[in-house]
């Protein structure tokens, strides 16, 4: 039925409606180039080897929170200060600081299991097995091949979307769920696996701890309630954010700006959680005699995807999502020779960061490309975003709420340097920029090495449940057809 309606209205042309104006008034940071060609900035400044290579043996760890956005983020532009004192060691603040930050990152998706399927293996989402949270990585991910060079490998996630079925669980030794009221014990748990490691000091170790905090529910640490929010009575539960995007007039300016308070908040919960985490991993090898763990390892510290907290037609959540504020992710990487206080404005690819840390690959200023399975997709360079609904699907991804409309236009065009929040299509007033967006998103697209259909995994009656409450749909699949196929920049006719 749905492709029925998908196709009755495929020339319609449909153009997204904007929501709420910019609230955060986080500046571009792209060098402000002409309209005759790509749009790229300068390649990222890194050390001159990677971690396999490095003079000395460092571990590798990893700190991943969920549905973090880039610029809710202080040293992002934010006007809240939600990473926490910069003089606390080991806050998202005082880890800006000490490393380097990456400064435009992006997601493949708004997806956790497609985002973390890409950053654990460098393939995009359609390659590596999964666009959906509840498919399954088929590739080989990048902790089996360290597992396989005989690294000790240890993760605590908490979210039920990276149970062990889901691909990710191989290369590592333990591989711990935590669920969503058991996040507070997470750091704890993982450093039950670390001593021993650290302690023993003989093999090399890959850390992986993964947050769930700031995903819906908003519910942050009772200390922090009130630091950003307001005192209404609006919960930041999934049925709040549902009832917002379907009546959106029923919520007031104040109301939004109280739940994007309560969402900054969690955010200084997640702080919480790191500072646990790497502040005891710094003592677990001090206390082995090693000094501490800068000396020790490469820390990485990163989101899967952010948070659209309205920007777009009254949605606040972001599985429906891949404009900026749901792909672009913060991304901070300190020790092994990484410069100390500073910011890179080269734009990237979530899949590029571990092929660049861990092997030293450079990868080179060009395209990134997102996409809501085969349907709607969106390149980027250093300046330009494109977005493309190539079938002129009027509905929009199938994600819950499924009665509710996220739609995308068919092709639209945004400068971030003067529309950061990607409001604003300018595709007929730069149509070369288009059709040169167009081709590279065609020439992306035709490229993939995409291997048949993604395996759908069989999931327990708890894990089914656990994805419905966190507002992801378990029983959908791409169901892409020719119509989704990206267009050439010559088929486009403003």
């Amino acid at each position: 039925m749905r492709q029925a309606v998908v196709a009755s209205m495929a020339l319609a042309g449909l153009i997204a409606c904007s929501g709420d104006s910019n609230h955060n008034g986080s500046a571009q940071t792209g060098a402000a180039l002409g309209d005759s060609g790509p749009v790229f900035s300068a390649a990222v400044t890194m050390p001159a080897y990677g971690l396999l290579d490095a003079p000395k043996d460092l571990d590798l760890v990893i700190v991943s929170i969920d549905t973090l956005r880039a610029d809710r983020l202080p040293f992002y532009g934010a006007k809240h200060a939600t990473g926490g004192s910069a003089d606390t060691p080991w806050s998202l603040s005082w880890l800006a600081q000490q490393g380097t930050v990456l400064e435009q990152v992006w997601a493949p998706a708004g997806l956790t299991l497609p985002a973390f399927g890409s950053f654990w293996t460098g393939l995009a989402p359609l390659e590596h097995g999964t666009t959906t949270n509840h498919g399954k990585v088929r590739a080989k991910n990048f902790a089996l091949q360290l597992a396989e060079q005989g690294w000790v490998n240890h993760a605590v996630v908490s979210n039920g979307v990276l149970n062990p079925s889901c691909g990710l669980r191989r290369g590592f030794q333990s591989y711990q769920l935590s669920t969503n009221e058991q996040e507070d014990q997470a750091s704890a748990k993982l450093l039950a696996y670390t001593g021993k490691t650290v302690k023993r000091g003989q093999r090399r170790s890959l850390m992986w701890a993964h947050y769930m905090a700031p995903h819906q529910p908003y519910t942050p640490k009772a200390e922090f309630v009130g630091t950003f929010s307001k005192a209404l009575d609006v919960a930041g539960d999934r049925e709040t954010l549902e009832r917002l995007f379907a009546d959106p007039q029923a919520f007031d300016a104040a109301a939004r700006e109280h739940l994007r308070g309560l969402y900054d908040e969690e955010i200084l919960t997640a702080n919480d959680y790191v500072v646990e985490f790497l502040s005891g991993l710094d003592r677990q090898y001090q206390d082995a005699g090693r000094g501490g763990l800068l000396d020790n390892a490469i820390v990485v510290v990163m989101s899967d995807h952010g948070e659209e907290l309205a920007d777009h037609q009254s949605y606040f959540m972001h599985a429906k999502s891949l404009y900026r504020g749901v792909t672009q992710v913060p991304l901070i990487v300190l020790g092994g020779g990484w410069p100390q206080g500073q910011r890179q404005a080269v734009s990237l690819a979530l899949a590029d960061i571990l092929p660049m840390v861990v092997f030293g690959e450079r990868p080179q200023p060009g395209y990134s490309f997102s996409s809501w399975g085969s349907r709607f997709f969106v390149a980027r360079d250093a300046r330009w975003t494109l977005v493309h609904n190539p079938s002129g699907d009027p509905l929009g991804p199938e994600a819950p709420p499924l009665d509710v409309p996220f739609r995308y236009p068919q092709v639209a065009l945004y400068d971030r340097q003067q529309d950061p929040l990607e409001q604003h299509d300018v595709a007929t007033v730069h149509p070369e920029v288009t059709r040169r967006m167009l081709d590279a998103m065609k020439a992306w697209y035709d490229d993939l090495a995409i291997d048949g259909e993604a395996p759908v995994v069989e999931l327990s009656e708890d894990q089914r449940e656990q994805l419905e409450a966190l507002g992801y749909a378990t029983g959908s699949s791409d169901g892409a057809t020719d119509l989704d196929r990206p267009w050439s920049g010559q088929r486009w006719k403003p």
